[in-house]
């Protein structure tokens, strides 16, 4: 009886239990929703951000280190330069003292000829006056013996009317006007000229080391590879992806601020590093390519059609002519790219352009006639390279 009780419990209670558990599963079920959705598979095209804050440390401690480095030869020339200027002064100081000692005695020696022909002067002048005293004395004591010569003919001219009258003729003596000689004029010195002043130094005109940046002027630029980015994107029946890839290397020459004059360089991406997010569709990817045979993607830059060239600010955008090379067969292209210069004197280049694969013998895949990636593929770079210095422009 017992057992029998038992089991009809335990039938009724599993019974209970599947009741409630549909019942759960219909509430839950009204509430749930489940979305099924792609991942955003398309790379950012610009550099990581903190590979880009690596980038400015490592150039800034590496300005930091130039300037540690020039300090002491710069502060060598401040010493110099204040050495110099010290002497210069000194030097200065001397000339022209001298030059004044010079001019005081020249004054000094005016005044005593100025002296001297004053005392020759008043001698001379001396002279003449007791000359002069002498002779109107005797012109005085003529007068009186010519007039006591006529009172007495004047007495005897009755007695002697007959007789003519002798005039005595009376030498006045002459007074030889003796004018003083002019005064020597003083010889006035002629000044010294002034010597010529030395060249000024600028001795705090010193500048840090520079790595020689230049917007213009022919240079070499070098891929910085850890600041570079080059990828494509590819649309399918399915979806659309991307792959994307860092392991990027080359060389430019050009002048950014002629960039049509001559332009030349080479850029090579890893194939084998493309990354499309899908292990199975990259090692498909790489069978595609043929990355084993032909490991590197190439872009040859053989000229370029400048649209706007902004020296002021460091700006070009243009078209790159070049040919790009895939799985071991070459296209000549062209690049739309625009050229920019940071604040950390890094060249930034940034462009993309549309191919068709077919154009280089590759099939576009399939799968199963279902899935299928369109032929045309955008490929886009996003490089940054720095100056290695410049490049003579071949004659």
């Amino acid at each position: 009886m017992t057992s029998r009780f038992l089991q009809a419990f335990g039938a009724l209670a599993l019974a209970s239990l599947v009741l409630g558990s549909v019942a759960a599963l219909s509430v839950v079920k009204s509430r749930l929703n489940i979305t099924v959705s792609e991942a955003d598979e398309s790379p950012a095209r610009g550099p990581d951000p903190l590979e880009l804050l690596r980038a400015d440390v490592t150039e800034l401690r590496g300005e930091v280190g130039a300037i540690g480095t020039a300090l002491p030869e710069h502060l060598q020339v401040l010493h110099q330069a204040l050495s110099d200027a010290a002497d210069q002064r000194s030097q200065t100081a001397a000339a022209e003292l001298a030059e004044l000692r010079r001019q005081v005695n020249a004054l000094q020696s005016r005044l005593d000829a100025s002296a001297a022909e004053l005392t020759a002067l008043r001698t001379q002048n001396h002279d003449t006056l007791t000359r002069l005293a002498g002779a109107v004395n005797e012109l005085s004591a003529a007068v009186q013996s010519s007039a006591s010569q006529a009172a007495a003919l004047a007495n005897s001219a009755s007695a002697i009317e007959s007789k003519p009258i002798e005039v005595v003729a009376v030498e006045v003596p002459v007074i030889a006007s003796e004018t003083p000689a002019p005064a020597a004029q003083p010889v006035v010195a002629e000044p010294a000229a002034a010597p010529a002043e030395p060249a000024k130094k600028g001795f705090l005109s010193f500048k840090v080391p520079e790595k020689g940046f230049r917007f213009e002027g022919r240079q070499k630029l070098g891929i910085v590879a850890s600041l570079s980015r080059v990828g494509f994107d590819a649309k399918s029946t399915l979806h659309d992806f991307s792959g994307v890839t860092q392991k990027v290397e080359g060389e430019l020459i050009v002048d950014l601020a002629q960039p049509g004059a001559s332009p030349s360089g080479k850029l090579e991406v890893d194939a084998s590093s493309l990354d499309t997010g899908l292990a199975d569709r990259d090692e498909g990817m790489r069978e595609l390519l043929k990355t084993k045979e032909h490991s590197k993607l190439v872009f040859e830059w053989t000229g370029f059609e400048p649209d706007k060239v902004d020296v002021a600010a460091q700006k070009v955008t243009g078209k790159a002519r070049g040919n790009l090379t895939l799985r071991g067969k070459s296209r000549e292209v062209t690049l739309p790219v625009t050229v920019t210069v940071d604040a950390s004197k890094r060249v930034g280049i940034e462009g993309e352009l549309t191919i068709q694969l077919t154009d280089f013998g590759i099939e576009p895949p399939s799968q199963l006639g279902m899935i299928s990636v369109e032929d045309k593929l955008k490929l886009w770079i996003s490089l940054r390279a720095r100056t290695l210095g410049p490049v003579e422009v071949a004659k």
